[in-house]
């Protein structure tokens, strides 16, 4: 039976998986990407999310709030970008808050475009979210964050916001 619920989606996808198995082979490679989809599993359990799926490197995750997907989103970029992999890698993360059909352990609606949008607008080591999810931040997570651009989103007649979260605490005192 499907629920309407309204959460934080987020997506977290390593940056540049195809290039890793065309340099380092097969089994280096989808070690690797293992790897980093355990981290982002392991920091979406840690703060209260919900694993929803995993798609070839990209892990769709929800959370009751923004303040727990930010901090998921922050821990896995922590994590994977402090070098412990054999193999460099990175990832991009986008985040979108808004209401979603759960149904058979999935989630549905244009809020899950938006929050997929979010991270194909995120660079290598960023976090990327939406005007609509600053607003639904502490003040804490507000204060990370600031406006980059405005962008057309598919599906979407109005444009949207983009947000970069500065999770690098040297980053979030440069722009002050």
């Amino acid at each position: 039976m499907a629920r309407d619920l309204e959460v934080a989606i987020l997506f977290a996808d390593v940056v540049g998986s195809t290039q890793l198995y065309d340099k380092f082979g097969d089994t280096k490679a989808s070690e690797t990407v293992a790897h980093c989809l355990e981290i982002m599993k392991d920091a979406t359990a840690q703060f209260n999310g919900t694993v929803i799926k995993t798609i070839g490197d990209e892990v769709m995750s929800t959370f009751p709030s923004v303040d727990e997907a930010m901090g998921a989103a922050s821990q896995m970029q922590q994590t994977i970008s402090s070098g412990d992999n054999e193999i460099q890698v990175s990832i991009r993360v986008g985040c979108h808050f808004g209401p979603v059909v759960e149904e058979q352990n999935d989630i549905f609606g244009a809020a899950v475009h938006t929050a997929n949008r979010m991270t194909s607008q995120a660079k290598s080591k960023q976090i990327i979210i939406s005007g609509t999810t600053v607003e639904k931040m502490s003040p804490d997570w507000r204060a990370q964050t600031r406006q980059i651009d405005v962008a057309t989103v598919r599906g979407r007649l109005d444009e949207v916001a983009l947000f970069e979260v500065l999770w690098q605490p040297d980053e979030a005192t440069s722009i002050c």
